[in-house]
């Protein structure tokens, strides 16, 4: 079966036949005043004070990792909340510092009324980022930047977070067709409704809870490491050898601080999609929550890629495998 690689997926050459009848799409104009991004309309409205609650909890934990390295841009920096959905009781946090984009969260509402935190990231370019969704279609195709739409979006796009491992965009074109792009890169993935859905029930039945779900509401990062970009495919382990069977952080933390090479790797929606991401390091909180620190490969080869994502091991372990 042949691959095409893209910024940290392959996808099979199917995909391209998806893209093949879009490729005439117009895009919307550059001073469009309605924007292409969608909200959740099914997220149950919030009361000033369960707003400020949930403010008041992104800072908290935005002042906590404001001391972290890769961080530091969030001491004092702005935050706006979106909800995210459909269906779900989550928010997508975008984080800026003097008018630019620094990062990102990933919260969530629980049973209980308080809060998980899903993921977080430092970078320019943060997940569910707009621009980088738009350019990424151009790139491809999907959308045409010579023509123009009379000021109208020319397509839709809504954000569908289930995990770090599962995070799309949902986009339904000018002619009604629907596609699913990665949230991190833009890139366009061999999925339909159907087989996100079946993703969707897939991870539902698959969810462990070995692992702290969840930075603490006041917890503290206490132990940290911060290592160093390595070419994920100089060797390719997920081929020939059999995944970590992680039942201890240490397992991890160990390794990632001796600079061992560790690449997490998820097969998804029927195994047509490959996720390869390099581990090159961790956060662990003070109620044990353990934070890895995800990068995409560079295509480019210009080195290490500013861009981070850092997911909970609750979230990555039933969802995929870890190669040394």
């Amino acid at each position: 079966m042949r691959f095409r690689h893209t910024k940290k997926l392959f996808v099979i050459v199917a995909c391209a036949a998806l893209l093949q009848s879009t490729a005439s799409i117009a895009s919307a104009s550059a001073d469009q005043q309605t924007s292409p991004v969608q909200s959740s309309q099914q997220v149950k409205p919030q009361t000033a004070e369960e707003k400020k609650r949930l403010a008041d909890q992104i800072q908290t934990w935005m002042d906590e990792l404001a001391k972290q390295k890769p961080f530091a841009s969030w001491s004092g920096a702005d935050f706006t909340v979106e909800p995210l959905g459909p269906g779900t009781h989550s928010w997508y946090v975008s984080i800026s510092a003097g008018g630019n984009k620094v990062g990102y969260m990933i919260v969530h509402a629980t049973e209980s009324g308080g809060f998980m935190l899903g993921e977080y990231g430092a970078g320019k370019r943060p997940l569910f980022d707009s621009d980088t969704l738009k350019q990424t279609l151009l790139q491809q195709g999907v959308i045409s930047k010579d023509s123009t739409n009379n000021g109208q979006p020319s397509f839709r796009a809504e954000r569908l977070y289930v995990s770090g491992v599962l995070a799309v965009w949902r986009i339904v074109t000018a002619d009604q067709e629907v596609l699913y792009a990665d949230a991190a890169s833009g890139d366009i993935l061999p999925t339909t409704d159907s087989s996100w859905s079946k993703a969707v029930v897939t991870a539902g039945k698959t969810a462990a809870h070995a692992f702290p779900t969840s930075a603490g509401l006041r917890s503290k990062v206490y132990r940290n490491h911060y290592g160093t970009s390595f070419d994920i495919y100089a060797e390719l382990p997920w081929l020939t050898n059999t995944g970590m069977k992680v039942k201890y952080v240490e397992q991890l933390t160990k390794p990632l601080e001796a600079n061992t090479p560790i690449r997490y790797v998820a097969e998804l929606y029927n195994q047509t999609a490959t996720f390869v991401w390099g581990v090159v390091g961790y956060q662990q909180w003070s109620n044990n929550a353990l934070y890895l620190a995800l990068e995409e490969p560079d295509p480019e080869g210009t080195g290490r890629s500013s861009e981070l994502r850092y997911i909970n091991l609750s979230d990555l372990s039933p969802m995929g495998s870890f190669y040394r």
